[in-house]
């Protein structure tokens, strides 16, 4: 059984502030089956998105789907708003944290 989006949220929100570091919801979709995406905020301009793919294995793992190399911040959102038009469900999260991996491991 999947954890419902909003508990993930609240989970990821929680442990940035644990860390003093900040998290903020950016978008809010469908409480308990909505598809969830990060954003890594480097506070230089370029922003990493993550979201949660399924393995051969069904093992669900965090990927980022804007690539391995920071995008423009004006580029995320376009991928962000470009996802949101064909997704209602889908929740945002913005974080700025240098250790991404501890996040999504946690997640």
């Amino acid at each position: 059984m999947s954890l419902a989006t909003h508990m993930r949220v609240s989970a990821a929100l929680r442990l940035c502030q644990a860390r003093g570091e900040g998290a903020y919801v950016i978008r809010k979709g469908d409480r308990t089956a909505g598809a969830l995406l990060i954003r890594q905020n480097h506070l230089d301009g370029t922003s990493t998105l993550y979201a949660r793919r399924y393995t051969m294995e069904n093992e669900a793992e965090w990927q980022p789907v804007s690539g391995e190399t920071p995008i423009p911040d004006m580029d995320a959102d376009t991928t962000i708003e470009k996802r949101a038009a064909t997704d209602p469900d889908l929740w945002v999260i913005e974080v700025e944290t240098r250790d991404i991996a501890a996040l999504l491991t946690e997640l």
